[in-house]
């Protein structure tokens, strides 16, 4: 089985991939992590910052890296079963059918005080960096594959949840739920 969760910055993505993946005792892989192996070295600790939005500007410019982990992870789905990835725009590129696909949907106020709290910054400053950093990755996908981010085209998808309305634990065994039901279709 193959689950893919994508959606924007701080829609709970990565937390819910894990939570996932330890609850079905399936294999976690991280797009964000492994674009981060690819890049040359970049000194930021996070991408909502001001080293990381350079770090997207460089991206933009220099749209080898997405395309190198691209191709990456359409040769790892192929050849892994058991695995939850997160991406951003895995769900466009894997036609897997039988690969789950969900997408996190959350405002962007409330993606916002996510990175605050996470990150340990100032709300001004995460929303400035967050509007910023969706600008630039809508810019980076769309001229890369045409895919339209930032919820427009949720074409792909099984599933489309907003992440907002849950606890982290609702939301998860919200998506077992719908897990559940698949596997038993099939």
């Amino acid at each position: 089985m193959k689950i893919i969760i994508s959606g924007l910055t701080a829609s709970g993505k990565s937390t819910l991939a894990k939570g996932l993946s330890s609850a079905l005792g399936m294999e976690y892989f991280s797009g964000s992590t492994k674009l981060r192996e690819f890049m040359p070295p970049k000194e930021f600790e996070y991408w909502e910052s001001q080293k990381g939005l350079d770090a997207i500007k460089f991206r933009l410019k220099h749209p080898k890296y997405d395309r190198l982990l691209d191709n990456f992870i359409l040769k790892y789905v192929k050849t892994h079963d058991n695995i939850v990835l997160d991406s951003w725009v895995a769900s466009w590129k894997v036609k897997d059918r039988d690969a789950i696909k969900i997408y996190l949907k959350v405002g962007l106020e409330t993606r916002a005080r996510r990175v605050s709290e996470r990150d340990s910054i100032d709300y001004d400053s995460a929303l400035r960096f967050m509007k910023e950093k969706d600008k630039l990755s809508s810019k980076i996908y769309f001229n890369l594959y045409k895919i339209k981010i930032g919820g427009e085209d949720l074409m792909p998808f099984d599933l489309v949840v907003n992440s907002s309305d849950f606890s982290i634990d609702e939301l998860r065994d919200l998506c077992l739920g719908y897990i559940d039901k698949r596997k038993r279709a099939i």
